[in-house]
């Protein structure tokens, strides 16, 4: 309480802010810098912006709208299409020896296929794609083989000719198709394969097997034996020097041509003295061991007992196709 008279002292009814410090120059410089850091980035922003929506006006749609452009999407599509349809000819021709995955005698899984592998990385086209001399001769070493087949031993299963030109069911385009399968097939590809076979009628439960069943190998003998003996051996093809062709020169200049071996041979002095000398297998010692009959000469012993890979058996079924030999 205040006395009468007293003076009373009233608080200040505001507050009286002090007085700020002078501001820090190398804060107002940094505070600038940002500022200036900031403004170049949204400039540049805007222009890129700017940039990037003419750049898709003028070049991206034009461009999609040129030939070249058209031109390489129409190419990826055809080239999709035909890896689509080799897959469906490889499930219908070449899964029985090939198999599911391609890999053919190579599956661990199915060491009995006759086919060899296709699903491997020599054969793809991104691994051969920067040596233009490779890919040529890997384009032309799987279009060959499907066009040609492969002969294998007696014994064996061969590969059939698949073209049309050579008796085979498929035409050039078809080849093609396949081709392009085994080079740019993805792993998606292969694994379609039992798919597409699942979806192809068939006689097992209204499809086809989805189990590779390779042929069985076609047993010979007699002159039909010798005659592919002659063609294919596991040592060497006797056609590599001979011509069974009397019209065709023989490979090897020194090789006789055996085209009518029935009515003319034997065709050398050693071997006509044997037969003149009653030696009835003439032929078979000959062709075991040709140096023991002719010293010096280049053909070599093709019998197991002197190093070669025939049997008595094969020699004397090569014997029965050349005296079949008119």
């Amino acid at each position: 309480h205040y006395a009468a008279g007293e003076t009373i002292e009233q608080p200040t009814p505001y507050y009286v802010a002090p007085i700020p410090a002078a501001p820090d120059p190398l804060e107002i410089s940094a505070n600038l810098d940002r500022k200036i850091l900031v403004g170049a980035g949204m400039l540049f922003a805007v222009f890129a912006l700017v940039g990037g929506y003419f750049f898709t006006i003028f070049v991206v749609r034009a461009d999609a709208n040129s030939e070249r452009w058209r031109d390489k999407v129409a190419s990826q599509e055809q080239l999709d299409k035909s890896i689509e349809r080799g897959r469906n000819l490889y499930a219908n021709f070449c899964f029985d020896c090939h198999g599911k995955t391609g890999l053919g005698s190579t599956d661990p899984t199915r060491k009995d296929l006759p086919g060899l592998p296709l699903n491997k990385p020599a054969f793809k086209y991104d691994n051969v794609k920067t040596d233009p001399t490779k890919l040529k001769a890997t384009q032309d070493l799987i279009t060959l083989t499907i066009e040609r087949g492969r002969a294998k031993p007696p014994g064996s299963i061969s590969m059939p000719a698949w073209s049309d030109t050579e008796g085979g069911s498929l035409n050039d385009e078809q080849i093609h198709q396949l081709l392009n399968f085994i080079m740019f097939g993805t792993d998606q590809d292969w694994a379609d394969i039992v798919t597409v076979r699942l979806h192809s009628a068939g006689a097992e439960d209204g499809h086809l097997p989805l189990e590779p069943n390779p042929p069985k190998p076609e047993v010979l003998t007699g002159k039909a034996l010798g005659q592919r003996l002659t063609l294919n051996n596991p040592q060497a093809a006797c056609v590599t020097c001979h011509s069974f062709d009397p019209n065709t020169p023989s490979t090897l200049p020194t090789a006789p041509n055996l085209g009518h071996y029935g009515t003319q041979g034997p065709l050398n002095d050693e071997n006509k003295a044997k037969k003149a000398a009653g030696d009835s297998d003439y032929l078979l010692h000959w062709i075991q061991n040709p140096p023991a009959v002719k010293p010096g000469v280049v053909m070599p012993a093709f019998g197991t007992a002197y190093g070669g890979s025939l049997s008595d058996d094969q020699i004397k079924a090569i014997i029965e196709y050349l005296l079949s030999l008119q």
